[in-house]
């Protein structure tokens, strides 16, 4: 069973798929008895983790729409449906006003946004299903993120270090890790389209914060776990961070909030997408602090989407 959820938008995965569950038992497209994916096969098919489909099961049984018991699993629940009668214009407007009201008092969804979820719940061919994987959670989030903002696919995010492979299907790496692919999953090469990424060019901009240096460089310190990493992401700053401006130093660190305590009070930190990702939220708020993000190209992404019959979002 196919389904289509949004991991960007503010609405919880969790409701998201009992939505999505309701609606197709609601339609008749999920009969009485049917028996739903198992927790394990599920979060595989829909892209999420297990406890975002064992919340969803859950949701879908205190309402009474499915029942959970060994060893049938989670089925779904006879529940014959009365036609309801027609109702008039106003009763309707109410309705659809009800609707909006707390799209956007809840969820913080405009109308049309509302309308672009609906289209997607309703459409009758499913989102391609692609995996991206990257060497950190993090940055696999960001990276599969970025193209379903951009492309109609369900993007899941795919680490480099997990024991098994990406689900049957197409797979998007970044040349960065091309021989780590290569190397581990060679019989999947054929399903595997490199892109380049890099820093956000903007970096620059938001390091300087709208001071002028007078003639001088602004010192910036690089923390990363480990060394080569480092000298690899410094490589690709220099584009976006001209030496006659400024020194980045490399700091190698086992830890982010060691690299925050290293530097002075006026040093600008950039941390590695995977060292973002383990800063604590309150670390963040440091003015200090930048994530270096790296980023697809938008032609990159559209020239991807030509080739393989994507839609543009």
């Amino acid at each position: 069973m196919r389904l289509s959820l949004d991991h960007r938008s503010p609405i919880p995965l969790y409701h998201q798929l009992a939505e999505a569950i309701r609606y197709r038992i609601a339609t008749g497209e999920l009969k009485s008895e049917t028996v739903l994916p198992p927790l394990r096969r599920a979060a595989e098919l829909w892209g999420v983790n297990l406890h975002t489909v064992r919340r969803a099961y859950a949701e879908l049984a205190r309402v009474g729409v499915v029942v959970t018991s060994a060893p049938r699993g989670t089925r779904v629940l006879s529940s014959p449906v009365a036609k309801p009668a027609r109702q008039g214009p106003a009763v309707r407007e109410r309705f659809l006003e009800s609707i909006v009201s707390t799209a956007k008092l809840r969820h913080g969804l405009s109308v049309g946004e509302l309308i672009e979820l609906l289209r997607e719940m309703k459409s009758p061919t499913p989102r391609a299903a692609i995996s991206v994987v990257e060497c950190s959670q993090t940055q696999c989030e960001d990276l599969a993120g970025q193209i379903e903002a951009r492309l109609r696919v369900s993007a899941v995010p795919w680490v480099l270090d997990r024991a098994d492979a990406p689900p049957p299907g197409l797979v998007v790496g970044t040349y960065f890790h091309y021989n780590e692919i290569r190397v581990r999953w060679p019989e999947r090469l054929p399903d595997v389209r490199f892109l380049p990424i890099s820093p956000e060019p903007d970096l620059g901009e938001r390091l300087r914060g709208g001071r002028r240096r007078d003639g001088r460089r602004l010192l910036v310190a690089l923390c990363e776990k480990e060394e080569a990493m480092a000298r690899n992401i410094s490589a690709d700053l220099v584009r976006i961070l001209p030496a006659n401006e400024f020194r980045v130093v490399t700091r190698v660190v086992a830890k982010p909030e060691d690299g925050l305590a290293g530097e002075g009070p006026h040093t600008p930190i950039l941390l590695s997408p995977r060292m973002w990702g383990e800063l604590p939220a309150a670390a963040r708020q440091d003015p200090r602090v930048h994530q270096v993000r790296y980023v697809f190209d938008p032609g990159d992404l559209d020239a991807l989407a030509a080739d393989q019959g994507w839609e543009p979002r």
